[in-house]
């Protein structure tokens, strides 16, 4: 009973220190020693999977990946190529699906609150459009997410693969339908809030100069599909970046250090951390046979957790940090879909969350009212959810 409790504790601890303002990565830290202190093995787990966790080759090429998105988002943005290939965009698409591709190709750029950077290219045409700012807000927020269905370089696509085991491949293929289910909910619901028609697009084609701004990021999707690992398609992209964008030596160490974020990196160790201790301290087959016992069903569990820890997270890949490693165990041999459906909960209720920081700060950007925006995002979250977890029970055959 005592390994049960544990668990609870140190899932209960990780949202009081972070309501508390604590870093991430010390909050997990902190739960992954309750749950080996509570697992009646010798207190020297606490160390030995820590090693276990640093010695580990897939914890090194996650830090790396995880370091390298930063780094390629912040390059992308200092050598103004993203910028110039957005300005090529609007002399091509109309209006309504301009305002929808800008923040779904910023959203290649994993990092937090990154939808500011696509806010202010929004406006000249939600300007034109006639959008409210709720509608713009609804516009930044909800496109921006699309790739996170689709994108192998995000944080959360990054760190699901690895604590769950699946091929990368293989989780795309299985994620991606969700992205056209996004995308149309998102333009039906969006039409709504276009007051004036657009006539541009089209008038001329794409200067090839502007084109530079997404090869690199072609270059590093492509290749993580090819089958290379994430960590040298980044490295690669980050090359292209640095090349095309004429940065020397110098500007080039500026951005690596500049766009290198030391807490990601530190979070990502403690999720593997936590991934780590549960699987030796064995706190979860207690928790899972608590769970069967009481009659609860694991899909149930597999539906309203994940949706809490979205909604109180802040961040996709924290939330796939704290969820992965307590409830897949509770699947038994591994499942795609159920994995899925965790994975949809927490990505749903983190778009529609008011903690949500590309909604915070889109929001201030716009002048929104907050209330008026949640009320947009929320059906739309709530119809993309209902939709992924018929599509992932009727494969599952359940």
């Amino acid at each position: 009973m005592i390994e049960v409790l544990g668990v609870l504790a140190a899932f209960v601890t990780i949202f009081m220190l972070r309501a508390k303002d604590i870093q991430f990565y010390a909050a997990i830290t902190v739960a992954a020693m309750i749950i080996g202190l509570t697992s009646r093995r010798p207190p020297a787990i606490i160390f030995d999977v820590l090693l276990e966790t640093m010695t580990a080759t897939s914890t090194w090429t996650l830090c790396i990946a995880v370091a390298l998105i930063s780094v390629l988002g912040y390059a992308l943005k200092e050598t103004g190529l993203m910028v110039r290939f957005i300005e090529g965009l609007s002399t091509v698409l109309p209006g309504s699906v301009l305002l929808a591709t800008i923040p779904a190709l910023f959203g290649f750029l994993s990092m937090p609150g990154g939808a500011l950077m696509s806010a202010p290219f929004i406006e000249p045409e939600a300007d034109k459009l006639g959008l409210k700012p709720e509608h713009r807000t609804y516009f930044n927020v909800w496109f921006r997410h699309l790739l996170y269905w689709m994108n192998p370089i995000s944080s959360s696509t990054i760190m699901a693969v690895t604590l769950s085991g699946f091929p990368i491949n293989t989780w795309l293929r299985v994620q991606s339908p969700l992205f056209f289910v996004m995308v149309t909910i998102g333009l039906i619901v969006g039409r709504r809030f276009i007051a004036v028609k657009s006539e541009n697009g089209g008038r001329e084609a794409l200067d090839p100069r502007s084109m530079k701004g997404v090869a690199p990021i072609l270059l590093t999707v492509g290749l993580t599909l090819y089958g290379l690992p994430p960590w040298i398609s980044l490295g690669v992209g980050i090359i292209a970046t640095f090349m095309l964008g004429r940065v020397g030596p110098r500007d080039a160490s500026r951005m690596i250090v500049k766009g290198f974020n030391v807490g990601i990196v530190l979070s990502a160790v403690s999720m593997l951390y936590l991934r780590d201790m549960i699987l030796a301290s064995g706190s979860v087959t207690s928790l899972f046979d608590a769970v069967i016992g009481s009659g609860i069903p694991v899909l149930a569990v597999a539906v309203v957790i994940p949706m809490l820890i979205g909604a109180v997270s802040g961040s996709p890949s924290m939330g796939v940090g704290i969820g992965f490693p307590i409830l897949l165990p509770l699947f038994g041999a591994p499942n795609i879909h159920y994995t899925s459906i965790v994975f949809l909960g927490i990505t749903c209720t983190y778009i529609t969350s008011p903690l949500h920081l590309c909604t915070v700060l889109t929001n201030s950007y716009f002048k929104s009212d907050l209330n008026k925006v949640i009320r947009y995002l929320a059906p739309s979250s709530a119809a993309l959810y209902v939709v992924g977890l018929a599509y992932h029970l009727l494969f599952n055959g359940l």
